[in-house]
């Protein structure tokens, strides 16, 4: 990770992408701010780039509880593995990913008994589970979406040589491949070989 951070604690639940509620104690407006670290899950990752498994991710975020449940803001601090989409090459980087989640509370009837709501599947909104919140769904989401479908080593990177397939270098000499037309090869054939020897050097 680039730049100086305060230290973080481990992920405040019992798994690493869980967080742990209770303290807010359904009241509207209680507030936790948390800054933890967490190993990154296996399925962060699109075709050319990856958050590689297991490489520490920084948390920091606010945890509110607001009516309807609980809302998360917060970032996520991840290093990214990428291949170059045209010279192939290696590329690494950090980037701070921006996070943001409704978790509603579970109906209940006026017992306090848990009921089942139909919920529609393009609205579907995470659950708080028995006091706590999963952000590994979250957490996806956004890192998966600021992933770069085509990363580049450079803005100006030129890619591969179709004819050799070396890089193309900018600062280099010129890399080209002179085609010539097959109908002039036997007139350039003539031209390089070597003149038929005189009579006073026979």
């Amino acid at each position: 990770m680039s730049g100086s951070r305060p230290p973080v604690q481990e992920s405040p639940g019992d798994s690493p992408t869980t967080i742990d509620v209770f303290r807010l104690h359904r009241q509207p407006g209680s507030l936790l701010e948390l800054s933890f670290e967490l190993p990154a899950p296996g399925d962060l990752h699109v075709a050319m780039a990856r958050v590689p498994e297991g490489s520490p991710i920084e948390m920091d975020v606010s945890v509110e509880s607001v009516v309807e449940g609980i809302w998360v803001s917060g970032t996520a601090d991840v290093d990214v593995v990428a291949e170059c989409s045209r010279c192939l090459d290696s590329v690494e980087w950090s980037q701070m990913v921006p996070i943001e989640q409704m978790f509603r509370y579970p109906a209940t009837d006026a017992r306090g008994a848990l009921i089942e709501e139909p919920q529609d599947d393009d609205e579907e909104i995470p659950e708080v589970v028995a006091d706590t919140i999963d952000m590994h769904g979250p957490l996806r989401d956004a890192v998966v979406l600021s992933l770069p479908l085509a990363p580049l080593c450079s803005p100006d990177c030129q890619g591969i040589c179709p004819t050799c397939g070396e890089r193309v270098e900018l600062d280099g000499d010129p890399h080209d491949h002179p085609v010539s037309d097959p109908r002039w090869s036997a007139l350039e054939q003539l031209l390089t070989e070597s003149p038929p020897p005189t009579p006073e050097e026979r």
